[in-house]
């Protein structure tokens, strides 16, 4: 595909010299009109793979979501980052290329991520190196292709239907480097990504090894795959599957952060960056992966303060406080969750793309929804979460909902507050058509159940350099 072919080619040149730096001087192959180094080694591989992860790309998804709400303050909004907020949060195809958090950018950048996982996997079984890292850093680049193609699908297409799922349009799945000049790619349709998705992530599962990863919650550890494909059958809705995989996380670690302690040591001093600099760490037993991401959630005068999403939290609920910050002197809100470190003017944090709690949700739901429903253990699973969330405390019980869609809209609810500012949240609403309304700054606009917006467009660049590339219908 052409545009990504372009991009294809620069993501060889910084492989090549990510790998230069980290491995040390190899040897230029003979015939090497380019001077880039070739990847020789295992440990090369190893290195591609790791700087192949995909950070939280797909946070501008958040912008469409019923968690912000626009005010136009001149005297105080950031006019730049106004700008380019603004037309995402108004569903507009017509935003700011350019910027590193846009539609644009997540499609741009999760091909890449597979690019680099492509040439892994056409490459590490003849690298020379120990057969175990082998086996492992294969299985990272499988789940990996299977994640950004996962991602991709699920912005930029219908979500899963069984019934329409053999003729939606879906994305490119590309599962090698390009061999031939200006290749275009057509979409294939939404089943064939799902199944494609399924045997990349099974296999990579099989093979993957935590004890050869010098900081698993950076990689594709065992407890993150199995909660990628907690969240994929959750997507499909194969409920057996949602909770086998989802199970199988929570029998090794079924950790929830205990937002109550970081409320005693962080808030009663005051101390909210502290708060913000562990939220997202390895440190933390709830995170099962992670990558350092560029965000823009903890610029405060972009204009999206969503005041409102801040006071429908109880005032139990101690997230309602934590997660975001507002000042009623000066309109300055952001989320507490994010540290915040600034490079060349852009935000930067680590940001989780796996947690426990959201596996918790997923197992839950998957209770609920399936054909014999089991009300108890996802009230349970809820209760295991808000126990440490709330002050004072009162238990959920099955008798409090008087049918699963009544336990399903707390839950749906519930989740949305855990997660928010986190890129979860868009999902969630597409899945279950969730309307959507915003203020403009003069009135209310609708984004309601059906509406074709709900599928992000294909990247303009992408479709005038693509000639068989088709867009989203609008």
């Amino acid at each position: 595909m052409k545009m990504i072919r372009s991009i294809n080619y620069i993501a060889v040149v910084v492989i090549a010299g990510f790998t230069f730096s980290l491995a040390g001087c190899k040897k230029f192959l003979e015939v090497n009109p380019d001077n880039r180094v070739r990847p020789e080694l295992v440990e090369d591989y190893q290195s591609i793979i790791t700087g192949a992860y995909p950070e939280a790309f797909h946070l501008f998804t958040e912008l469409y979501t019923d968690n912000f709400r626009f005010y136009n303050y001149p005297d105080f909004n950031n006019a730049n980052i106004n700008s380019w907020l603004r037309p995402i949060y108004l569903w507009s195809d017509e935003y700011i290329t350019g910027n590193a958090v846009t539609p644009e950018a997540g499609w741009r950048k999760y091909y890449n991520c597979i690019y680099a996982a492509n040439v892994v996997l056409e490459g590490i079984d003849d690298a020379a190196g120990d057969d175990a890292l082998r086996k492992s850093v294969k299985g990272e680049a499988l789940l990996v292709r299977a994640y950004a193609h996962f991602m991709l699908v699920n912005i930029f297409a219908q979500h899963y239907k069984a019934a329409t799922a053999t003729t939606d349009l879906g994305v490119p799945y590309i599962t090698e480097t390009e061999k031939i000049p200006g290749t275009s790619y057509k979409r294939n349709t939404v089943q064939e990504v799902y199944d494609n998705i399924e045997n990349d992530a099974l296999a990579g599962l099989d093979l993957i090894n935590d004890a050869v990863m010098k900081v698993p919650k950076h990689h594709f550890n065992r407890n993150a795959a199995n909660a990628f494909l907690c969240r994929f059958y959750l997507f499909k809705e194969d409920w057996d599957n949602t909770i086998k995989y989802g199970e199988r996380v929570l029998a090794n670690n079924s950790t929830v952060r205990d937002v109550l302690a970081d409320w005693d040591k962080d808030f009663s001093t005051g101390d909210y960056n502290a708060f913000a600099r562990a939220y997202f760490s390895v440190a933390k037993s709830n995170i099962l992966m992670m990558q350092y991401t560029l965000e823009w959630n903890s610029f405060y005068a972009t204009g999206m303060y969503a005041n409102e999403f801040r006071s429908t939290f109880s005032a139990e609920d101690i997230r309602g406080r934590m997660f975001t910050f507002s000042n009623n002197q000066t309109p300055n809100y952001w989320s507490r969750k994010f540290r915040s470190t600034q490079l060349e003017g852009h935000q930067y944090s680590d940001v989780a793309l796996f947690v426990v709690e959201e596996v918790m949700y997923n197992v839950a739901e998957a209770k609920i929804r399936k054909p014999n429903p089991d009300m108890n253990d996802a009230v349970g699973k809820l209760n295991t979460i808000l126990i440490k969330r709330m002050r004072p405390f009162t238990e959920l019980k099955t008798s409090d909902f008087p049918d699963t869609q009544a336990l399903l809209n707390k839950l749906l609810d519930d989740k949305r507050r855990e997660l928010c500012y986190e890129g979860y949240r868009w999902f969630d609403i597409k899945r279950f058509n969730i309307h959507v309304t915003h203020w403009n700054g003069v009135s209310e606009i609708h984004l309601p159940p059906g509406d074709l917006r709900r599928v992000f467009q294909i990247p303009f660049a992408e479709l005038s350099a693509n000639s068989e590339m088709e867009p989203n219908p609008r």
